[in-house]
């Protein structure tokens, strides 16, 4: 496996770190790709504290891992992180979907219920095998649902999704499985140099008018969430139900409660369920390896 890491840093700031002609232009970032092993990571370390002591300012705002495996490596692993490549709007509280929100965590927003059927907008779904809204809502197409029929996987149930009031031919995929446990080594932070449990709430005057920005929580005390964001591969505590299903969702949660967003499980799959999706050649996943414990 190969870690490359892209970072999207200002171009006021560039010059810094990059001679001319390095990096790509892309309006006002530039955007390089390194290793960690890259002397160029540690500079972008000190860069970036340095610009925020300095400055009250970021050195990038962007950054992403992507991880390479090789063929053998992939089709090896008992147990593989299925990531969904695709993010769309309006989410479907916007659209009517009804959730419970006295059900959720009440630091982190964590595990609201959903009470009713999955409602989008019609036109606003990208055409895709695998698509999520901005709020994590998970919704697949009919072809895909007809394969998991015919393969008969086991641990998935799909729930019709409704335009408005009538019916859609995509479903809303759910895992039926038992939720699995992540354990310590999987890390989580706001980025590579950042592993900020939360956001200090502020309180501001804009043009006469009173601003409150709530304070949010990325690490839950309860345990409900891990961080905003995935940065190492995923590690789970070992399960007999892993060789009995095909589909799964980690009892832990990444994100954050921000507006309609709010916090997400990372779904897992089993080799069966990849060699569907390569064999079927459908469309909007990525696979990384996921370590058992």
């Amino acid at each position: 496996m190969k870690e490359i890491i892209e970072f999207r840093i200002g171009n006021e700031y560039a010059h810094l770190l990059l001679e001319p002609g390095e990096g790509k232009k892309n309006g006002s970032n530039t955007i390089i790709h390194i290793t960690k092993d890259d002397p160029k990571f540690e500079q972008i370390r000190f860069l970036n504290k340095q610009i925020r002591e300095k400055n009250n300012d970021f050195f990038f705002l962007y950054s992403n891992i992507k991880r390479e495996y090789s063929k053998k490596e992939l089709a090896t692993a008992t147990l593989l992180q299925m990531k969904i490549r695709t993010t769309f709007e309006p989410a479907g509280e916007d659209c009517g979907t009804l959730y419970d929100e006295t059900a959720a965590c009440e630091i982190c927003g964590a595990n609201r219920k959903q009470i009713s059927p999955l409602t989008l907008k019609k036109g606003s779904i990208p055409k895709k095998d695998i698509a999520r809204t901005i709020a994590g809502e998970v919704l697949v197409s009919e072809r895909f649902a007809e394969v998991i029929k015919q393969r008969s996987l086991k641990g998935i149930k799909l729930e019709p999704v409704l335009f408005g009031k009538g019916a859609s031919n995509y479903y809303q995929l759910i895992a039926s499985s038992p939720e699995l446990e992540l354990t310590e080594k999987t890390v989580a932070g706001v980025n590579l140099f950042d592993f900020s449990e939360g956001s200090e709430g502020r309180e501001f005057t804009v043009s006469g008018h009173h601003v409150k920005i709530e304070r949010e929580v990325y690490k839950c005390p309860k345990g409900h969430t891990i961080g905003l964001n995935l940065l190492s591969e995923a590690y789970v505590s070992s399960s007999p139900s892993i060789n009995d299903y095909d589909f799964f969702s980690s009892k832990q949660k990444i994100g954050v409660k921000r507006g309609l967003l709010r916090p997400e499980p990372i779904y897992f799959c089993s080799q069966a369920f990849r060699q569907m999706i390569e064999e079927e050649k459908l469309s909007g996943f990525e696979f990384e390896i996921a370590n058992i414990e």
